[in-house]
């Protein structure tokens, strides 16, 4: 971390807040509002408060938070994004996308700093410069904590962006973040689009508060950073338990030999897991012959597959000409259930795992076509688990929407029948994790995993992971949501492994390699990964 001395600037809106209360509720109580316990934050700003309703932007800050402007920004450039602006992802986007819509897991109201639009005008000055301060943050009997936000930096050539922490008023700043033509991809950077930072640092002894700044410098009509949801809490402690492990794979589409591959690399790393996950399209057309072959894999691999097998239909499993019904039929003998939904209970070493499977139900048109029963059973089954405190997870094989990379995109948007209501149902259970495939997308991306927070819903939403595929991988190509394109970048033959501790749930996103003629490589690593904490548990991060 680098030390530097704060710089002065003009301060242009100025109020103040007391630190929003931690709420906590009593960890045994089965009530309905047992999602909404709140044990890991030490501080929340979500910018929902702001209000924005007149002309769809304002430069009022939160109470407590100040924003900034050099001098020369004053009277100059667009007034609507001159310094960071509070407003909504769809005003900004109606400035113009240029992949700002791309930022799906906002919230709301969120902060933009763009130096494109404040330049429409002509008379700006050569630097862009605008600074965003927090309210002060008590951080007083904690010896590390971290800062994480939700981000949406597109760079450019001179552009930097940081965020730096003061303490106890010192003038003295240590940067937390920076990036700059070092460390990022000018004119677009996927890593670091639709992306969560989490930043941890030390807290000084006898340190009372903190204060955040987000500062974006760049040379006239450069690129934007807007940012959501910020908060702090302690650092998740090492993990002090064994844990149950799951493998997670989909998309398998015809390549069996990458299906039969990928689980000897798993077995590699995990061979003493609890179950397998299987997120549709498991098959290319839904045929006969197909599942034969899929099938043979699963016998062939029956020594080192864990017990039991979830799968979850997808849509490649009902393409061939035989007729809904008898397409359905051969994935729930895959499947070994009587339907497409269904809950499974996994033991291991960790403690036990709901898991929890979605379906379609009916023929398409639409995709995901769900009962009022399959809707009302997921939404008691995740309350249930909830008043326990546990983590549970839901395996669907299409995203929903504004999750997970590509699901920003109008043709995965909706592809649940439902998205709007099971997006509202998960919103109010931070404790739920689900994992889907279908898109294929690369996840190295900023959104290969996303905490997505539903208006009115807990303050962490619900934890949405991309399970990579065994197939070809896809991307976005355009500058906007109307016009965009998708193309196949690249053969793959990637997965998950889960790793669930009573407190936390661990994810892995592998590369297995493609299978050569032989059917093997050397190829079995770690891509990323995300520890995604239980906020239930009490008393784990105070």
């Amino acid at each position: 971390m680098i030390r530097l001395r704060r710089r002065s600037v003009p301060i242009m809106v100025l109020a103040t807040l007391a630190t929003a209360p931690l709420v906590v509720a009593d960890p045994a109580a089965e009530t309905a509002d047992a999602s909404r316990r709140d044990h890991a934050a030490l501080w929340r700003e979500s910018f929902n408060g702001v209000d924005v309703d007149g002309s769809g932007y304002t430069h009022e800050a939160p109470p407590g938070w100040t924003v900034e402007i050099d001098p020369a920004m004053r009277g100059a450039g667009v007034e609507a994004w001159r310094g960071w602006t509070f407003t909504t992802r769809e005003f900004w986007v109606e400035a113009e996308d240029q992949m700002r819509h791309r930022f799906g897991r906002s919230d709301g109201v969120i902060a933009v700093a763009d130096s494109d639009e404040y330049a429409d005008n002509n008379d700006v000055p050569n630097e862009f410069d605008t600074t965003l301060t927090s309210a002060p943050v008590r951080v007083r009997g904690h010896d590390r904590v971290e800062l994480t936000f939700d981000s949406h930096l597109r760079p450019w050539t001179g552009q930097v962006a940081t965020v730096t922490v003061e303490f106890d008023d010192s003038g003295d700043e240590t940067t937390l973040l920076r990036y700059d033509d070092t460390n990022t991809t000018g004119g677009y950077d996927p890593a670091r689009t639709n992306s969560t930072e989490q930043l941890a640092f030390d807290v000084p002894d006898g340190v009372r508060q903190a204060v955040f700044r987000w500062r974006l410098t760049a040379p006239r009509n450069s690129w934007y950073w807007a940012i959501d949801s910020v908060a702090v809490r302690p650092v998740l402690p090492a993990a002090d338990a064994e844990a149950t492990s799951l493998w997670a794979v989909s998309d398998i589409q015809g390549h069996p030999h990458d299906l039969a591959h990928g689980l000897a690399d798993l077995a590699d790393v995990r061979p003493d897991a609890s179950a397998l996950l299987m997120v549709g399209d498991l098959v290319h057309s839904g045929a006969a012959g197909e599942w034969a072959d899929i099938h043979d894999v699963m016998t062939n691999a029956q020594k080192i597959t864990p017990d039991p097998v979830i799968a979850a239909i997808g849509n490649h499993e009902s393409y061939a000409d035989d007729g809904w019904d008898v397409l359905l039929d051969r994935f729930l003998t895959f499947a070994e259930r009587e339907r497409v939904w269904g809950e499974s209970v996994v033991d291991g070493p960790g403690g036990s795992v709901p898991v929890l499977v979605l379906g379609q139900e009916y023929p398409r048109p639409p995709e995901v076509s769900m009962s009022d029963e399959q809707v009302a059973w997921f939404n008691e089954r995740l309350d249930h688990w909830t008043r326990l405190n546990k983590q549970v997870i839901v395996i669907t094989h299409f995203p929903l929407g504004d999750t997970v990379s590509a699901s920003w995109i109008p043709w995965y948007h909706e592809h649940h029948e439902r998205n709007d209501e099971l997006t509202a149902i998960l919103g109010d259970h931070p404790n739920a994790i689900v994992l889907t495939g279908h898109t294929h997308y690369p996840v190295e991306l900023g959104d290969w995993a996303v905490r997505r927070r539903v208006p009115g819903g807990h303050p962490d939403g619900f934890v949405a992971v991309n399970t990579g595929a065994m197939h070809v991988e896809w991307d976005a190509r355009g500058e906007n949501t109307d016009d965009i394109s998708e193309v196949v970048t690249r053969d793959i033959n990637r997965g998950l492994v889960l790793d669930v501790h009573p407190d936390r749930v661990v994810v892995q996103a592998r590369d297995f390699g493609v299978a050569g003629p032989d059917g093997g490589n050397e190829i079995n690593e770690v891509v990323r990964a995300i520890e995604i904490p239980n906020p239930l548990v009490p008393g784990r991060w105070q």
